[in-house]
């Protein structure tokens, strides 16, 4: 008489499946001889554990710093209020020059208050005839980007 053949995955040699699929036949084993009641309820565990991740305060939560988070708002409101429109007289009240190259066109501006916040403007000359190197206070903000960090350029 001949003994039964055994059959499977790994039946009698070398492991031919790695461990994530081994896990997961596993689980959907398991989740086939189960109950559709034991399913759902295992199915709301899960979600209820998921939920709790997504939920919990993270640890860097206690360590924020409201005064500063508070300064960096207002800075961030007052960069909003520079927009096209705006003249290089009105943005000089919130930021300052930077150096390294420029052009009446176009330049980097520091926040008068931290010279690591920038933003970089492009402007449209208020005058034709304007020489590119002629900054005036009535040239007009044509495009301004978000505020950024980086680090000063000194001359």
């Amino acid at each position: 008489m001949k003994e039964p053949k055994i059959t499977g995955a790994n039946a009698g040699g070398p492991r031919q499946l790695p461990m994530g699929t081994r896990w997961a036949a596993r689980v959907a084993q398991f989740c086939l001889g189960v109950s559709n009641s034991m399913k759902n309820l295992t199915c709301i565990l899960l979600a209820v554990v998921a939920l709790g991740f997504l939920v919990a305060p993270s640890p860097a939560g206690d360590e924020v710093d409201k005064n500063l988070t508070k300064q960096i708002s207002d800075i961030l409101s007052e960069c909003k209020k520079i927009t096209a429109g705006t003249t290089r007289a009105e943005l000089l009240k919130v930021f300052t020059t930077e150096g390294g190259l420029s052009t009446a066109i176009h330049r980097t501006f520091v926040h008068r208050h931290c010279p690591y916040i920038k933003v970089d403007v492009d402007f449209t000359l208020s005058d034709p005839k304007q020489s590119i190197v002629d900054e005036r206070p009535t040239d007009t903000v044509s495009k301004i980007s978000k505020p950024y960090l980086e680090w000063s350029i000194a001359d």
